[in-house]
């Protein structure tokens, strides 16, 4: 992990912690990848990178499931019953492949117990995001979840990140906000006049 330089040796001053949820409390890409694989091999055609392709350039947004729909077109397949059929194999796949990273569950626990707020700042859809939380065990930590339903703001605008701010009370400089991506969560995040990890 790496620790910005304006929060070395500060810990002892954060009330909270906002984390990031695909690729930061699990891996989603392999998740992803787990699920297109299904898909492709009840399709019997294709590629499963094919369809990451199709999920990750979908106009729709990357959990579309329209995207199976062109990627099914692509494969001249137009069948309602086999759409159907490779959208809920796809759905119920990815969330079985979804597992918390080691320590999650722990650490969450333990920020939990010592009093510190936790809240959760993600592009997922509130709905996505609540199912996930709620798989790997650690829903119940948190104080707040900000999606772009629940928000109507998106990241990487660091007005979603003081929005997750207000919501716990704390000040932005109070809070130390963790995420995988440099774009989407960090820089925003230190917009935000938070610590970032």
């Amino acid at each position: 992990m790496t620790i910005t330089n304006a929060c070395r040796g500060e810990a002892q001053r954060f009330r909270a912690v906002i984390v990031d949820l695909d690729n930061t409390l699990y891996d989603f890409g392999a998740a992803k990848e787990a699920a297109c694989q299904k898909v492709v091999t009840l399709i019997g055609k294709g590629s499963a990178d094919d369809l990451i392709r199709a999920f990750l350039f979908s106009p729709y947004g990357v959990e579309s499931p329209k995207a199976i729909q062109s990627f099914l077109e692509e494969l001249n397949i137009y069948n309602p019953e086999l759409f159907n059929t490779a959208v809920q194999t796809y759905i119920q796949a990815k969330m079985e492949a979804i597992k918390a990273y080691p320590g999650v569950y722990e650490t969450l626990l333990q920020i939990h117990k010592a009093g510190l707020k936790v809240g959760a700042v993600t592009n997922a859809s509130n709905e996505h995001a609540k199912e996930r939380l709620i798989h790997i065990q650690v829903a119940e930590f948190l104080d707040c979840l900000v999606t772009p339903d629940n928000s109507g703001l998106k990241k990487p605008d660091s007005a979603i990140f003081l929005h997750a701010a207000s919501l716990l009370r704390v000040q932005p400089h109070q809070i130390c906000a963790i995420g995988d991506n440099l774009v989407n969560d960090i820089r925003p995040a230190q917009e935000a006049g938070m610590c970032t990890v």
